[in-house]
């Protein structure tokens, strides 16, 4: 179940309040959201939240550049486990599209310096499997949950952005599953900002 998403885009330098009527060419482009996007599971079974907007921002380039695309976030994972055999997994994964294609992290996914086959971008932020599996005699029974949240950060580049017009949007797949009885797992992404900027790297750069 997909509680709550949503986002709010911010210009650099114009006020809170205010919506440009023009993207200015070659300047950083700044969005940022507060609003909480979860995914629970509770009992047995999985779900997945598919892919959800955390943040865009519209920009224009005057000539063909570069792009340093930096996400920052919160993540926060939450798992509850029992005996006699249980276990909860939760699952934040990002990645960026920049006019509706997905920015890969590198173009030799293979790693034979030939940089001719991309991956598909997808970075996971957060991850963890949370286990028991011990049989008890008599009526005793054990559990143990876990409830973390932390600041994370990826950095993406996009290589020879022709001139004009471009939408950069920020996606994120959240997974939740569990095994066994009276448990629960869930994944949320909280605070969270985009910083898209120009940039102008070597002739030669492949990544």
């Amino acid at each position: 179940m997909l509680v709550a998403a949503g986002a709010v885009a911010l210009v650099l330098m114009a006020p809170p309040k205010a919506r440009a009527t023009h993207q200015p060419a070659d300047k950083i482009n700044v969005s940022a959201s507060t609003v909480e996007v979860m995914q629970t599971q509770a009992g047995l079974g999985a779900t997945s939240s598919g892919p959800v907007t955390l943040l865009s921002a519209t920009f224009r380039n005057s000539t063909p550049t570069d792009l340093i695309i930096q996400v920052t976030e919160e993540c926060a994972l939450w798992t509850d486990i029992t005996t006699p055999e249980s276990e909860a997994a939760a699952t934040v994964t990002v990645w960026v599209e920049l006019d509706g294609a997905a920015v890969p992290v590198t173009s030799d996914a293979n790693g034979d310096g030939v940089f001719n086959d991309p991956d598909d971008g997808k970075v996971v932020f957060c991850n963890r499997a949370f286990r028991i599996s011990a049989p008890l005699v008599g009526p005793e029974v054990v559990s143990l949950y876990q409830k973390t949240r932390s600041t994370h950060a990826f950095n993406w580049g996009a290589l020879n952005v022709g001139n004009g017009i471009h939408t950069l949007v920020v996606k994120a797949r959240l997974d939740a599953s569990v095994t066994g009885i009276g448990t629960f797992a869930q994944a949320a992404v909280g605070k969270r900002t985009l910083v898209v900027e120009p940039a102008k790297l070597a002739n030669d750069a492949e990544f």
